[in-house]
């Protein structure tokens, strides 16, 4: 085989056909360096209200990008995505900004934060897990000042009425709700910033073409490849882009470089 890694991936969900996955990146000097970034959750959709999407993984080695695995579809927030604030501030001259509510989820460049799940413990990755248990909520309302954090009600006092609809343990008041089973926590508004939008996550979906809130969703099976890939020493990121947006920026970010055909 050539230096090239070619990915053959052919959707519907994304109305293209991704012809290869080039390792080789472009020579222009970029805005990020990815020295300590080197594992890389890449989701793509066709544009800006789009609710599905693929999902592609990349390892960054010897100054390039490398795709790992095979690429599957994810859902996404029911209107779609919005600039979202990450490692990267949004880019306010292209597309829309998320704010709380708006059912879309945040586009950009975002840290993996920790895994979580019903279970104690998740027995086939190494990556930093919590268990999460029936006390464990994320606050939602932009007035309280645990805005965008998941507590524990037995450490912290709040109104679980007024500042959360969000427990953590979907089985336990949610009939049996399996969406948190297992997943992981996306760096997204890390200041906390109210009304930027909260408690985004990446975790199970129970339909093909089911859509969520404004988190980004996926079968059960894609979900334990990726947490038994995620290593903490190589800081893994999450990149989610319209397919117009990441044309514009994959340069300028040193992104994998897709060719479209």
């Amino acid at each position: 085989m050539s230096k090239k890694c070619f990915l053959c991936l052919s959707t519907a969900i994304l109305g293209v056909t991704v012809l290869s996955a080039c390792a080789v990146q472009d020579k222009r000097e970029s805005e990020i360096s990815w020295k300590q970034n080197q594992q890389m959750i890449l989701v793509l959709s066709s544009d800006w209200n789009a609710n599905q999407g693929v999902l592609l993984r990349f390892q960054y080695k010897n100054h390039q990008w490398i795709p790992i695995g095979t690429s599957f579809p994810v859902s996404l927030g029911k209107n779609g995505a919005a600039w979202g604030e990450g490692i990267i501030s949004p880019l306010v001259h292209d597309g829309i900004i998320k704010k709380e509510g708006d059912m879309r989820s945040p586009a950009g460049i975002f840290q993996v934060g920790y895994s979580f799940g019903y279970a104690q413990k998740f027995n086939d990755a190494s990556y930093p897990y919590k268990a999460f248990t029936k006390d464990d909520y994320c606050i939602d309302n932009s007035q309280s000042p645990y805005y965008n954090q998941v507590v524990d009600h037995q450490q912290i006092s709040f109104d679980i009425t007024k500042d959360s609809t969000e427990p953590m343990r979907r089985d336990i008041y949610l009939n049996g709700d399996q969406l948190y089973k297992l997943g992981f926590v996306l760096g997204y508004n890390p200041k906390n910033t109210p009304k930027l939008g909260s408690c985004i996550f990446v975790h199970l979906r129970t339909q093909s073409n089911a859509t969520t809130a404004g988190c980004t969703s996926m079968e059960e099976r894609n979900m334990k490849k990726i947490l038994s890939w995620l290593k903490q020493q190589y800081h893994p990121v999450f990149v989610l882009l319209p397919m117009k947006a990441y044309q514009q920026q994959k340069k300028i970010w040193d992104l994998p470089n897709i060719k479209i055909l």
